[in-house]
């Protein structure tokens, strides 16, 4: 999930766990908050992680796994925050804890800028500290515009809740995965949400996949399985290029159109590739969205004649049996 926060310190993003939108929804033609997006650079090193003192170290140490593995497949870019914190029912977290995570945040907040720790701890204790307290699970990236460079923050509240031993990857860990693949996006000029949330979908299934801790297949036909229900309604991803601006009626089936429609559409454009490498949107379509733009890129990379073309191509793709979609994953490559 990705949001973006104002000067005004308004958080756009929303909980994760309930897979809606992550910035606030407006009416059909509202204004692009993306219109003077700034990308992020390359760094040198790991993000910078913070953990609230008193949460277990494991949690930070599962998100961090996803991180890393995730930064290693796309490449280190930033700056980047990682935010860590959450109250298991045993306790171990005070007001002295809480206070001390919420200076550290403020002050990394406002270094190059002229609000003081003092305005900013009100907003961050509602945003981090009160969102725990209620024992909500989040994960989101925040792009944060106001800061000398521009910044990303990761944020996991909570990620205990998503835990369960049966998973074959721990599901924090798949968090930190999808998150840090906003990361990578955000490092490069504005693509539509269904590309966004997709990629992140696609690389969750992708990297355990490639590391041999899961298989795709069943990931993927779970997000089939989710997007047909919207899909057979008359819905499609081009009403998800941006859901800020996407009408109510469409917004409200984020999830399906942006992360299983948009997994899936990903893994298409994959195939529809010159070398059908997973790798490619890496060292290929990204580089070329900064030149060409996205919807150039997306033609030229995939071979179609136009955005138009291959939404139509996608379109019957998704009605293709499980067999066909099967074999499609298949021939993807590293």
């Amino acid at each position: 999930m990705r949001s973006r926060e104002t000067s005004s310190y308004i958080a756009l993003a929303v909980s994760l766990s309930l897979l809606t939108a992550c910035a606030q929804l407006g009416e059909a033609g509202g204004e692009s908050p993306w219109d003077d997006f700034v990308p992020l650079v390359a760094v040198e090193g790991e993000p910078v992680y913070h953990l609230l003192d008193g949460y277990d170290p494991i949690w930070m140490e599962r998100v961090r796994q996803g991180v890393e593995t995730s930064r290693a497949y796309w490449g280190s870019y930033g700056p980047t925050h990682v935010w860590i914190l959450g109250r298991e029912r045993s306790g171990g977290v005070g007001e002295e804890q809480e206070r001390a995570f919420l200076d550290e945040y403020c002050a990394c907040r406002t270094a190059t800028v002229e609000r003081t720790v003092e305005e900013c701890r009100p907003y961050a204790k509602e945003r981090f500290i009160e969102v725990m307290e209620r024992g909500e699970a989040e994960a989101y990236l925040s792009y944060v515009r106001e800061t000398e460079p521009p910044m990303a923050e990761l944020v996991f509240i909570n990620v205990h809740n998503w835990y369960y031993d049966r998973d074959p990857v721990p599901d924090p860990v798949l968090r930190g995965i999808h998150e840090y693949t906003h990361v990578f996006q955000s490092s490069f000029p504005v693509t539509p949400t269904w590309m966004m949330e997709g990629l992140a979908v696609f690389t969750e299934a992708w990297l355990p996949w490639r590391s041999g801790e899961r298989g795709i297949e069943e990931v993927m036909s779970y997000s089939m399985e989710a997007a047909k229900e919207v899909l057979d309604r008359g819905f499609s991803i081009a009403q998800m290029e941006e859901v800020e601006t996407a009408p109510r009626r469409v917004a409200r089936y984020h999830r399906e159109l942006a992360y299983d429609a948009g997994a899936w559409a990903v893994a298409f454009m994959i195939h529809e590739s010159k070398t059908q490498r997973v790798s490619s949107m890496r060292d290929e379509f990204y580089p070329s969205v900064r030149t060409l733009g996205w919807e150039a890129a997306l033609a030229q990379y995939t071979g179609h004649e136009s955005v138009g073309s291959f939404y139509d191509d996608f379109a019957a793709l998704m009605e293709s049996s499980p067999a066909e979609l099967s074999a499609l994953l298949s021939r993807l490559k590293d």
